[in-house]
């Protein structure tokens, strides 16, 4: 499929009473029957009738981690994994939760094989939030395991032992003598490491779409959840994700539209419990040229996250959108990037190898490895000119129209040239010597260490000489020549490497012309008029 998801972790169809523990006093452990709730005729169902308006006493269960009644653990130290999970107030019942504070709708995470003694509690929602006043349908949880910004743990919590997950309301009865009652959608439990079998991944051809069809489906029947959406043009995506399988064929185009993933607890949207692990984005195509991927849209992350881009083989990515909140993002040489960077505080654009001409970074960007292609030919000081304006590179990556708001840190040694560059800083970790060929460019700060700039010499082209002129060119006020010709055909170009010239013509035909201080600190073109000596005796 273009959109593939690993398997559930729970479908959620079997009586809530299958389980690993209990949490509080549950009136009624059961299934709902005749519901779509998933995609089956029952869903796992709790009910809480605590004692009206009791406060902070929650009830509800809990189910393993790696199947509903098994306590069977996972390390989330050493590799994080997120929980996407949905839940369903039954109606009016939404309303019998309290309020967030006291956490009337909570998530929680039990460790070890008693996880009704050792777990933490995430407020995710009470009867003044959105997740507790929808009508809609399920609402999502969303939680990074690794997460520790809960509001309550009892016993000794492990995270190497994650046995456990489960759901609790606080009951506040509002309305007549009903219930808390709520219903679960199945669960997955996503991986977060590149080329994982259980991240979600596009293959094919493909685009968001895939996604939505696959996960909103196209009727009760077909539906697996709710949780990853579009509105217009726009994509809410709540899952790491992975641009191709490494194995499969790829050819994603993303259409241009706008993506937008969840932040971390967020108010009114306290059922994200992110860190900046969970919501990684990963390049993964084959080595094989018939492999693509096009990014063009914009893509606003609400955690740093990293992105990893990396690839460096024969398949391609083109990324000329923009890309707001990620984290360090890497691009390898099978990327060639024309787009705009506003990465999280503290992140950077990493480029290792990747074609960035015409790309924007409002920040810090880092080249720790030389593009593939040859240098454009620009200039060096040895240049001779030539009537077709011909002049070569002075050698190194040649980098054309970049703009960097922050630092352009250099990992590598070696000589580069900017070309119509705009760059606020430049730095050096490379701990060898560093040499820039300014051609046109702007680089505010040289923090350094050992880099050299050094600015191109100015072409200085005269035109409309007549046949057999002299043209001496000097340094300013002096008679140090620093260029010249004695027979020029009707052009005269010299590459002049200080500040202003004095410029010598001279024909016997012609009455002789000096132009003074002519100003060479940028490329220079003068239309040349000679006047005929009348004292000019043709022999």
């Amino acid at each position: 499929m273009p959109f593939n998801l690993p398997s559930p972790q729970s479908l959620h169809t079997a009586a809530s009473t299958n389980n690993v523990g209990t949490l509080g006093t549950v009136t009624s452990l059961g299934t709902k029957s005749g519901g779509n709730l998933p995609i089956s005729t029952n869903a796992s169902q709790c009910i809480n009738n605590t004692p009206s308006n009791t406060t902070g006493v929650a009830a509800g269960v809990f189910f393993g981690i790696n199947g509903q009644t098994a306590t069977s653990t996972v390390d989330v130290t050493s590799e994080t994994r997120v929980l996407v999970w949905s839940l369903q107030y039954n109606a009016p019942n939404r309303i019998q939760s309290s309020d967030f504070a006291n956490g009337g709708s909570r998530f929680r995470l039990g460790s070890g094989p008693s996880p009704t003694q050792n777990y933490r509690d995430f407020f995710i929602g009470g009867n003044d939030t959105p997740f507790c006043a929808s009508q809609a349908g399920p609402v999502t949880i969303c939680i990074d395991l690794s997460a520790s910004n809960n509001q309550l743990e009892v016993g000794s919590f492990d995270p190497a032992q994650v046995s456990a997950y489960g759901h609790a309301s606080v009951r506040r009865n509002l309305v007549g003598s009903s219930t808390t009652q709520t219903f679960f959608q199945r669960s997955f439990l996503f991986t977060t490491t590149k080329g994982s079998s259980n991240i979600p991944n596009f293959t094919g051809s493909s685009n968001f779409d895939d996604a939505v069809s696959l996960v909103q489906g196209s009727g009760y029947t077909t539906k697996i959840g709710a949780w990853l959406t579009k509105s217009g043009s726009s994509f809410f995506v709540p899952c790491p994700l992975s641009f191709g399988d490494g194995a499969s064929a790829v050819s994603f185009d993303d259409q241009g539209v706008s993506v937008v993933s969840p932040g971390d607890n967020v108010p009114n949207q306290e059922n994200f419990r992110l860190t900046n692990n969970a919501m990684r984005v990963y390049l993964d195509t084959r080595d094989n040229a018939a492999d693509s991927v096009i990014l063009r849209g914009s893509y606003a992350w609400g955690t740093a996250a990293p992105w990893d881009f990396s690839q460096s083989n024969q398949g391609t990515c083109t990324l000329s959108g923009n890309f707001g909140g990620m984290g360090d993002f890497t691009i390898g040489s099978s990327v060639t990037s024309s787009g705009v960077f506003s990465l999280a505080s503290g992140s950077k654009l990493i480029v290792d190898g990747a074609s960035i001409d015409s790309t924007t970074v409002n920040g810090d960007l880092e080249l720790i490895s030389v593009a593939s292609t040859a240098p454009s030919p620009i200039w060096d000081s040895s240049a001779v000119w030539d009537s077709s304006a011909v002049w070569s590179v002075a050698g190194g990556q040649v980098i054309s129209n970049v703009t960097v708001t922050g630092a352009f840190n250099f990992d590598t040694p070696g000589t580069y040239t900017f070309s119509n560059c705009n760059v606020s800083e430049v730095t050096n970790s490379s701990g060898g010597n560093v040499t820039i060929n300014n051609a046109g460019s702007t680089i505010g700060t040289n923090t350094g260490p050992n880099i050299t700039i050094a600015q191109p010499p100015a072409l200085l082209t005269l035109n409309g000489l007549q046949p057999n002129t002299e043209v001496r060119v000097y340094e300013a006020g002096t008679i140090t020549e620093v260029a010249g010709v004695e027979n020029s055909g009707t052009s005269f170009g010299a590459f002049i490497a200080i500040p202003s010239v004095d410029v010598v013509i001279f024909n016997v035909q012609y009455l002789p012309i000096k132009l003074e201080s002519v100003d060479t600190t940028i490329n220079t073109t003068l239309p040349i008029q000679q006047q005929f000596d009348r004292n000019f005796e043709n022999p």
